[in-house]
Order: C-alpha cells, then structure tokens, then sequence
C-alpha cells in the first residue's frame, strides 16, 4: 500500500508543491517547483505525466498505525484536516525536517565531490609543473 500527499503552498515567488510517500520501504519525499499557481486539473496531469520524474530522497523508517474508526468519526477527521491544510498550507513538519535533512546530506556530498576534484586538479598540476621542470633541466 503506498499513500500519497500532495501538498501545494506559495513559497515567496513561486509555487511548490511537496510529494510526500509513504509505503513499505519507509517515508520520503520530492518537492516540484511550479512557477505560476497551478489548477486543480494542472497538478491531476503532473501527477499522471511527471510522477516518475520526481526524485525522492532515500527513504526513512516510520511506523504506519492503521485503527479501525467509525466511518463518520473518519469523514469529521479527514474535513477538519482540509481545513487546516486550506489555513496552513504548508507540507507538515515531518517534511519540512525530512526536506532540510536532505538537502543537508546533498551539500556535504557536493562538497565532498568538489574537494577531491580540487585535490585532482591541484595534483595535475603539480605533476605538470614536475615534468616542466624536468625538460628544462635535461636542455630541451
């Protein structure tokens, strides 16, 4: 079973929209940019067209507790819920934490990445000046 939120917020100039999964390989999720507030009908299509495009972060453990309710306890709940989500909206706390968590992986990785291709490039060079100062010093 896989459960799916979409939620859609203005984030200073643009609209975001946070894909937030949850199945058994655990809780992750994809933020979209869409420039311009996207329809009802616009965001169907992007789900339909696009979806496989998002990239999601890796996934995080959660616990899934699924109670039986009474169906109109479940309706009141699920109302209320727009409700807050129409107020808010802005993607939950727990994706806000996983959003920041990974952005915060991907920095340390590409800093990682830079530093040993800083360190390559530093040693190319110091290998080119080496050989520079060989052929001067044979005569060439």
């Amino acid at each position: 079973m896989i459960i799916i939120k979409v939620t859609i917020f203005l984030d200073g100039p643009y609209w975001v929209g946070t894909f937030e999964r949850m199945d058994k390989k655990g809780y992750s999720i994809a933020r979209n940019i869409f420039g311009a507030e996207p329809s009802d009908a616009e965001v169907h299509e992007f789900v339909l067209n696009h979806y496989q495009e998002l990239k999601f972060g890796a996934p995080q453990e959660f616990k899934l507790v699924i109670k039986r309710r009474n169906p109109k306890r479940a309706q009141r709940e699920a109302r209320r819920e727009m409700e807050r989500i129409k107020k808010t909206t802005k993607p939950s706390s727990q994706a806000q934490d996983y959003m920041r968590e990974e952005l915060e992986k991907n920095k340390k990785e590409k800093k990682r990445t830079n530093k040993a291709e800083k360190e390559a490039r530093k040693e190319k060079q110091f290998l080119l000046k080496q050989e520079k100062k060989k052929e001067k010093h044979r005569g060439r």
